[in-house]
């Protein structure tokens, strides 16, 4: 065989070595639900366990009127947010800040270019504060725990409250995680996520104010807060693009 051929199976036989590599790389991904304690590091994140937190169901919520049920009235929006990150950012009921010190360096929540569902401009949560980054030249940094909320804001006269946005991950699958959530004190928040990659597709988030994860109906409180959150480990051996999230809807209305 000559020295070409040999060559030419070489690089074939590296190729396929390179295969399983790759795909684990950015292959795989994993959803479900957590309970954060904003302040304290939820690393590793593990599923709460069903019939570990009483689900609480609303405290003053106001019945529907007979009107609305028979489809007579439209329904009445009490707040609402939409959010595609095209204009100055953050505004309004947004905060962005990194939850965990000088750990990993002040990097938080900001509006990039780099990738968006809709416009040219999307949420990434190495963007921001003191520390942060630009996506067209960087992946995420290590040891994070970055914050984007919404609140707070009351869901006392409210029969119904959504929560509907849309998002693109790639991270490192079992070790950083994106993370949505609420809460009805600001410290303990009940959680979806997705870890690990989306496969360059564009997914569809929810969260319903009256079936939270965990915690059941936070309707009925003056207070609610909706969270984004991305956390990382200390290390990645690989680059990763980490979560950009852009079409945010929230709509509470009665």
């Amino acid at each position: 065989m000559t020295r070409s051929k040999w060559m030419i199976v070489i690089v074939v036989l590296l190729l396929v070595a390179m295969v399983p590599v790759l795909v684990m790389a950015q292959g795989g991904e994993r959803t479900g639900t957590v309970k954060l304690v904003r302040g304290e590091r939820a690393q590793p994140v593990t599923d709460v366990p069903k019939g570990t937190v009483a689900l609480t169901g609303p405290k003053a919520v106001l019945p529907q009127a007979p009107t609305q049920k028979l489809g007579l009235a439209p329904a009445e929006t009490h707040f609402r947010v939409r959010e595609g990150f095209e204009a100055s950012w953050p505004n309004g009921p947004w905060d962005t800040f990194d939850n965990n010190g000088a750990l990993g360096g002040d990097v938080c929540w900001d509006d990039e270019n780099w990738i968006a569902f809709r416009g040219d401009w999307s949420g990434w949560p190495a963007g921001g504060c003191a520390d942060g980054l630009d996506p067209n030249l960087f992946y995420y940094p290590d040891d994070m725990d970055s914050w984007a909320t919404i609140g707070p804001f009351s869901t006392e006269p409210a029969d119904a409250g959504h929560l509907t946005f849309r998002y693109w991950n790639n991270s490192e699958e079992g070790w950083d995680y994106f993370l949505w959530c609420a809460s009805v004190d600001n410290i303990d928040y009940y959680c979806d996520y997705h870890t690990g990659y989306t496969n360059n597709r564009w997914r569809i988030g929810r969260l319903n104010l009256n079936n939270v994860p965990g915690y059941g109906s936070m309707l009925g409180y003056p207070e609610v807060w909706i969270a984004f959150v991305f956390q990382s480990d200390f290390i990645n051996f690989v680059g990763y693009d980490g979560p950009f999230v852009d079409n945010v809807h929230l709509r509470v209305r009665r």
